[in-house]
């Protein structure tokens, strides 16, 4: 397969980012100019592709893809760079080029006049012009803030969104207006996780089931809990739904987030690979038990249960916050959570036995935002 150029969606780049780290481990990721693309190397082609298709922020991958920053060069230099590629990247069957812009027009580089050139190049090389259904594309993707080009043969479909429209919460059968975006819920799922094959992924308030939804639907095995029966039974008949019947795989129980050893299977104590929480801060779940205290007690539930690589994904409402589209935010900072001192939540954490790695926050409207947490089990001992 070659070098990789990772093509992130716009939507959130730096969590994007961390969802294709978390996906690919043992991958080599080096920045370029633009933040939404990601030099992948190290990476068999099977790990590749499997990434690309259960991740929620990839767009696509660029065969040894070339990065051109447009101030340092002119077009005629560009089209000869390409010309290169192409001499050492030949392909076999039909072609065609596709172009689209992510953040703004690039000055006086017209798009689609690029792509004109670029056909015609590959013309006069004697390629065979599909544009309906090439057995190859060549991807040309503008950014504008980096004023930068990439170029190169594309694995996946750039142009595509991420298919979540027709499982959105307000399509499923059971509906609540708090329930994530599916993007947001399987990039959580990637994040905590890891690859598909590390192992199963448990909620342990599962809700309307939009993590178990997207967990099922990228192959994981998966376990929603909640100690609501009306819940349980909602969240199952949307797994259900958006799976198109019944999965053997993934599952909905009713049961204290507390005490997860007492409900994963007994053969996934110390295995399951990650966790998932978006916390119902609005409604207390265990009577007189405060959030804080049930946060805790979940935590170290968690890591009584967990792998030792495994991962754990905490949603939570903070005051409005610039979003950090392409960046963490400092975790040392003082971090405005709608409930709560951030510093008390990092000790929270810690001693329940989870050592944080990354914060990003995404803004849900101009009253609130959402702070998106990832830790690890931090060792034992």
């Amino acid at each position: 397969m070659g070098d990789l150029l990772a093509c992130l969606r716009g939507w959130h780049p730096a969590l994007a980012k961390a969802e294709l780290s978390a996906l690919l481990p043992e991958a080599d990721l080096s920045p370029t100019p633009s933040a939404r693309w990601w030099r992948v190397g190290g990476v068999e082609k099977l790990e590749g592709l499997e990434a690309l298709d259960v991740a929620s922020g990839l767009q696509c991958y660029l065969v040894d893809g070339v990065v051109t920053s447009v101030e340092e060069t002119d077009q005629t230099a560009w089209l000869e760079t390409v010309r290169t590629y192409l001499n050492h990247h030949p392909v076999s069957g039909s072609v065609a080029v596709r172009g689209w812009r992510q953040g703004g027009k690039i000055p006086e580089w017209s798009l689609s006049a690029l792509c004109g050139r670029l056909g015609a190049v590959l013309h006069g090389r004697g390629c065979t012009i599909d544009l309906e259904h090439p057995d190859h594309v060549l991807a040309l993707i503008a950014d504008g803030p980096a004023a930068s080009l990439a170029c190169g043969w594309m694995v996946g479909d750039g142009q595509a969104a991420f298919s979540n429209g027709e499982r959105r919460a307000g399509e499923r059968p059971f509906f609540k207006p708090v329930s994530l975006d599916p993007m947001l819920a399987r990039l959580a799922v990637n994040l905590a996780t890891g690859p598909v094959s590390r192992g199963p992924v448990v909620d342990p308030m599962t809700g309307t089931g939009g993590f178990i939804i997207e967990a099922a639907l990228s192959g994981r095995p998966a376990l929603g809990i909640d100690i609501h029966s009306e819940m349980v039974q909602g969240a199952q008949a949307n797994v259900d739904w958006a799976c198109e019947g019944a999965p053997d795989h993934a599952r909905v129980v009713r049961g204290d987030a507390m005490r997860l050893e007492d409900i994963v299977p007994e053969e996934w104590n110390g295995q399951v690979a990650g966790f998932v929480l978006d916390p119902p801060y609005g409604r207390n779940s265990h009577g007189s038990l405060d959030n804080d205290a049930l946060l805790a007690a979940c935590l170290r539930s968690a890591r009584a249960v967990a792998a030792p690589l495994a991962g754990f994904v905490l949603i939570l409402p903070v005051h409005p916050m610039d979003p950090h589209p392409v960046d963490e935010v400092n975790l040392e900072e003082a971090l405005p959570l709608l409930r709560g001192e951030w510093e008390a939540m990092k000790t929270l954490i810690a001693e329940a036995g989870w050592h944080l790695q990354s914060g990003h926050v995404e803004r849900v409207h101009r009253s609130l935002s959402r702070l998106i947490l990832h830790a690890r089990c931090a060792p034992q001992g």
